[in-house]
């Protein structure tokens, strides 16, 4: 999954570790909406995750339908 983010552009999703995710703190946090390797977004709506850049687990998502 990519993340559309208004500051670093298109930025891929890390990889779930998730034994490093019951250790992390969660200090790095990335948030944009979801998107294609190429930028593509859904049509009929919006989907917005909240993802830790270190360990990948996603802290909270919104999705919207248009």
């Amino acid at each position: 999954m990519y993340l559309a983010t208004d500051y670093a552009g298109i930025v891929e999703v890390p990889e779930k570790k998730p034994f490093k995710a019951l250790f992390c703190k969660h200090r790095n946090v990335i948030h944009g909406e979801a998107c294609s390797k190429n930028g593509m977004r859904r049509i009929s709506g919006c989907d917005i995750y909240w993802v830790c850049e270190d360990c990948g687990k996603i802290l909270g998502e919104q999705h919207l339908d248009y």
